[in-house]
């Protein structure tokens, strides 16, 4: 069993995660998607993202009729602060035989050394690489693949920061997305 595991703030989703999954599954064909929501990660202590159940469900609304894809709640749902091995670890207990791939942006190779238990992070996964925009390749011999993909010109750093302005930003949200997040009120100051 193949198994992508696509893991990001996802604050807000937006339509550069959805081009990142469709080409993870065009060039992995992946016998699962599973994006996975952020809990409290450590490199971003500063960051206080919209709560954990509210971006899980702004995700589940965008795949609802993307087969082959779930949202993985485990992170969230975990106290404490988030780091991936303990997730990937959890994945191989659920999925024993699956081969999972890590999908990060680019630019997470300048911090990958940092990582907690970086060497038992290569043991679970392979690293699949998202080109970034204004982020120049490092020597990274920690192995991994690049996808092929357009620069995606969004980011959701300043998607919140328009938000939070009173921007609309339809162009670059879901359209369920954007109805969800001007229904509930996000990211409004």
């Amino acid at each position: 069993m193949e198994l992508a595991v696509f893991g990001g703030s996802f604050d807000p989703v937006h339509n550069g995660h959805l081009a990142v999954a469709d080409v993870v599954q065009a060039q992995l064909n992946p016998d699962l998607l599973l994006w996975v929501p952020a809990g409290h990660a450590p490199h971003k202590l500063e960051v206080q993202p919209i709560p954990g159940e509210v971006r899980c469900e702004l995700v589940a609304m965008l795949i609802a009729d993307r087969p082959g894809e779930q949202v993985y709640y485990d992170e969230v749902e975990r106290p404490g602060l988030s780091y991936t091995v303990d997730t990937l670890e959890q994945l191989k207990r659920e999925y024993p035989a699956a081969h999972l791939h890590l999908v990060l942006g680019g630019d997470s190779q300048e911090h990958l050394p940092s990582w907690r238990r970086l060497e038992r992070i290569k043991e679970l996964t392979s690293f699949v690489f998202v080109p970034r925009r204004d982020w120049e390749q490092v020597s990274w011999d920690g192995g991994g693949s690049m996808l092929k993909m357009d620069l995606c010109d969004v980011d959701a750093t300043s998607l919140r920061l328009r938000l939070q302005a009173g921007e609309e930003c339809a162009e670059h949200l879901p359209a369920v997305v954007s109805r969800e997040i001007r229904n509930r009120g996000l990211y409004q100051s």
